[in-house]
């Protein structure tokens, strides 16, 4: 199949994509192959859009809570999904310091890159809870212990959605379209976009030491043991089917 030809054909699984008429598999199926030949034949949509159609790239604010372990989710799958994402504080109407996430990228990307955190977070929330549904002690205690089996969970989850990001951003062997650094293209030049983003809204990243304290390591160890039965397919919506555009 030449070049020509892959392009009109990821060109039509896009449409198919954002068919507001297609069901929601229908949409993500078309979505998910669209990835696959992305990588396979090294293309960015760059190369499958004009220019005109490109979605660009923008921010976009949540308040969040402080638990530095969803801080850890959020970067992983921001990343996965073609975003980056920063924190900040910032006062809030009733004149209370709150803390506050940013997801760059671009609009439908951000979407899933948001959508996909909060199911994750919400699911560790939900193993811990089930967890200790019939854990004895007082709540003090209960708590500690949870608190625990949430970061080994999240750290668990984060490191499988970095392993999945390094899958998919690996060199390949490939005689085809040239890519002289033998890296997929889509995740190569969407992320130079993000960072020349970041750049000219003169937004410098700061990266924080990740050291955190375990206060119950078997906590720590059954959460992280979880985290493996966790699927990281695509949870997507309606509202989200577009969420391959870049």
């Amino acid at each position: 199949m030449s070049k020509e030809d892959i392009i009109k054909k990821i060109q039509k699984l896009l449409a198919v994509s954002k068919d507001k008429g297609a069901s929601e598999n229908e949409a993500m199926m078309a979505a998910d192959i669209v990835q696959k030949l992305l990588q396979a034949h090294n293309l960015s949509l760059g190369e499958i859009k004009n220019n005109e159609s490109v979605e660009p790239i923008n921010k976009e604010s949540y308040e969040v809570e402080r638990d530095t372990w969803k801080g850890w989710i959020r970067n992983s799958t921001s990343k996965l999904y073609y975003c980056t994402t920063y924190s900040s504080s910032k006062f809030n109407e009733l004149y209370k310091r709150v803390k506050v996430t940013f997801f760059v990228g671009r609009e439908s990307n951000r979407i899933v890159a948001k959508h996909m955190s909060d199911y994750f977070i919400d699911t560790v929330e939900r193993l811990a809870d089930k967890e200790f549904e019939k854990v004895p002690g007082n709540r003090s205690e209960v708590n500690r212990m949870k608190h625990a089996f949430k970061q080994g969970c999240a750290s668990r989850l984060s490191q499988r959605l970095r392993d999945k990001y390094a899958e998919s951003n690996k060199p390949v062997e490939y005689t085809g379209i040239d890519n002289p650094n033998n890296l997929p293209l889509s995740y190569k030049n969407e992320e130079k976009a993000l960072v020349k983003w970041l750049e000219d809204q003169g937004i410098k990243l700061v990266s924080k030491s990740s050291r955190f304290s375990v206060r119950d390591r078997v906590a720590f160890g059954r959460g992280s043991e979880k985290a493996n039965d966790i699927g990281l397919n695509t949870q997507v919506n309606a509202n989200a089917r577009g969420y391959i555009s870049n």
